[in-house]
């Protein structure tokens, strides 16, 4: 059996070998192929290694400052409301100084 690329990666060079990154990216474009949701998504990526997901993913991107990636989406969201907006972080985006845009987001019960 021959695997095969997910339509939504149109590139698979650019990561670390061993790192994390391009499993996540090959399962988020999985899951956005499973689902047939590529032309109706807005992605949200963070600096760094997660900023480089415009080369990867064939949607629409949006690369706000670092940390400021769920307070980007929801305003994203909410002027589309039909669009699938997600973002992709790493730890640092996320969890580090990104803290209190994903705590907000998660208090305000953003989809």
């Amino acid at each position: 059996m021959k695997l095969k690329a997910p339509e939504t990666v149109f590139s698979s060079a650019g990561f670390c070998p061993g790192c994390g990154h391009g499993i996540g990216t090959n399962l988020v474009a999985k899951v956005m192929d499973g689902l047939g949701i590529q032309n109706g998504s807005i992605s949200v990526s963070s600096v760094g290694c997660g900023g480089m997901n415009p080369m990867f993913f064939d949607t629409d991107t949006s690369i706000p400052m670092h940390g400021r990636a769920p307070a980007t989406a929801t305003g994203i969201k909410r002027i589309h409301p039909d669009k699938v907006v997600c973002t992709y972080q790493g730890d640092g985006d996320l969890a580090s100084i990104g803290t209190a845009e994903i705590v907000h987001a998660a208090h305000r019960g953003e989809k």
